[in-house]
């Protein structure tokens, strides 16, 4: 058999040389033929939020012909369909827009992180701040917190989303929003506290228990709940003691909006747990218990890592670690550490 003696170039040793080198010179050469643009990623991003090409244009103060011409300008850089269009020109991600998705929203936060950076090192404050707020965390924290952020950063936009508690830590996960108010501990996100709050129960003013000194679990074992139509009432539940198994029958009714859980309560069709700071200034007909034990429900805000955390957020967690200093009456100040 005649041996076969193969080139210096193709030889085992050299082979995966050879072939990583020509695939990162290919890859280059594919690289240098996309040509994207933030406009392009902007309005790719902002139909993928709004689901359609008018609102969309408002958002990013575009007409929605120049929004439409830097989707397909994107698209066809690309080589591929990113997403659906029917009639009423709603939209829909592809499977290949889901995938891209978390990496635009990477690719647009970093830029608006080095932006914010640059402007920093000439001592301006500028930018923009998505937040995110968990319904059921006061409202009064939210718009105490932003007053003095703005007041102190009026250069600085910012942008709300509220959600449930679930929906805030998928939305930093995934980039959507820069930082958000979450009761702690929260999952997949970095948290710093900022203050915390009391869970009490809220009985009708002719409830049996209504003048007892505080509530224990085996009160609440023989109670029907009125609660929040969201995760939250898991949360509030499960601090309480009550066994999880116990849970879903515990709850009689649940409603969005506290103001109707308080007067289902005031007529006595159950009672509730809430955070001491949901609950109005005057209670006409209820009556609040704390509860034995005490429990404290933890509030901070949640980040994606500390490490990528953008200077207007940065900015707004020492506000509100400051504004949570300056309360003496219901906040328990924290310190920061930057």
């Amino acid at each position: 058999m005649e041996e076969i003696t193969l080139p210096v170039a193709l030889t085992c040793q050299n082979y995966t040389k050879f072939s990583t080198m020509n695939a990162n010179h290919n890859a280059h050469l594919l690289m240098k033929d996309i040509h994207m643009n933030f406009s392009q990623l902007q309005a790719f991003i902002a139909l993928v939020d709004t689901g359609s090409f008018t609102e969309a244009a408002n958002a990013i103060n575009l007409t929605q012909s120049a929004v439409s011409h830097a989707l397909a300008a994107l698209e066809r850089e690309l080589g591929v369909t990113l997403l659906e269009r029917n009639r009423k020109g709603v939209v829909a991600l592809t499977p290949v827009g889901q995938k891209i998705t978390p990496h635009v929203r990477a690719i647009l936060g970093q830029a608006e992180s080095i932006e914010q950076e640059a402007k920093a090192a000439y001592g301006l404050t500028m930018g923009k701040l998505r937040l995110g707020n968990t319904l059921c965390l006061s409202p009064s924290l939210l718009a105490s917190v932003m007053t003095c952020f703005q007041q102190q950063y009026p250069n600085i936009q910012m942008v709300l989303y509220e959600g449930t508690t679930q929906e805030v830590e998928e939305w930093i996960e995934n980039n959507i929003i820069d930082i958000g108010f979450v009761p702690l501990p929260a999952a997949g996100v970095d948290g710093t506290l900022i203050t915390t709050d009391e869970l009490c129960v809220v009985v009708a003013s002719e409830h049996q228990l209504h003048t007892r000194r505080a509530m224990t679990l085996s009160d609440l074992y023989k109670e029907s709940f009125i609660m929040p139509k969201s995760e939250c009432s898991l949360r509030f539940m499960e601090m309480t003691g009550i066994e999880p198994t116990r849970i879903k029958s515990a709850i009689r009714y649940q409603a969005s909006d506290s103001a109707t859980i308080l007067a289902m309560v005031r007529e006595g069709l159950g009672i509730t747990l809430l955070p001491r700071t949901m609950l109005p200034a005057k209670l006409e007909g209820l009556v609040t218990l704390p509860l034995e034990p005490s429990q404290q429900l933890q509030i901070g805000l949640g980040i994606r890592a500390h490490e990528m955390t953008s200077p207007a957020a940065n900015l707004f967690i020492r506000t509100a670690v400051a504004w949570a200093q300056g309360q003496t009456s219901m906040l328990a100040p924290v310190a920061y550490v930057a």
